[in-house]
């Protein structure tokens, strides 16, 4: 005897499986990189940003550096000139990438700073994503920009999936709990 499955009951299966496997390929594990707030002021020629930061890589990215693969978390700063024109003049662009690996013998995160170069020690990688929340930045504002003109700071916090290994550079591609970036904040610079 042949059965057959109602037209409703097939549909209500298809449905059902296709949600099944959005939902496993959007779950993101809780990562998250943010800029929390952030403060810009001129002196003499120079910009000084101050941020705060959270960062919080999720379990996959987690799992590829304590197997060995270093994660480049980059800190995108734009200076923006404000113009009478809807569009805004980009006045120069600076990034500041922190470098992070685990070291397996050493049990021990390491991180090179990118202001001054110096590499870091630390025991876990919480403590290790802790000495990246407070960050400050200094910068000569570039020729072209007048006393008097009006600017801005953008500020992004973003995982580097360029320096990804090759099969996990694709992988980074389609996963959500690869694909880590804050989004761009912006804030007046006080003279």
């Amino acid at each position: 005897m042949i059965q057959t499955k109602s037209k409703w009951h097939q549909w209500l299966t298809t449905q059902l499986g296709v949600t099944l496997v959005i939902a496993l390929f959007c779950v993101s594990a809780s990562a998250d990189l943010t800029v929390l707030s952030g403060r810009s002021y001129t002196t003499a020629d120079m910009v000084k940003t101050k941020t705060t930061l959270f960062l919080d890589l999720g379990s996959e990215p987690t799992k590829a550096l304590v197997n060995g693969i270093p994660l480049t978390i980059n800190l995108n700063v734009l200076l923006v000139k404000e113009s009478a024109w809807p569009w805004r003049i980009t006045a120069a662009e600076w990034q500041y990438p922190f470098r992070i690996q685990y070291h397996a013998l050493l049990n021990r995160y390491t991180l090179l700073q990118p202001v001054g170069g110096e590499f870091q020690a630390f025991n876990s990688l919480y403590e290790t994503l802790s000495s990246i929340r407070q960050v400050t930045l200094q910068e000569q504002i570039p020729t072209g920009i007048n006393q008097t003109d009006p600017i801005s700071i953008q500020v992004q916090l973003e995982l580097d999936r360029r320096l990804l290994p090759g099969p996990l550079k694709l992988a980074a591609l389609f996963f959500p709990s690869w694909q880590l970036d804050s989004g761009w904040q912006q804030w007046q610079v006080t003279r």
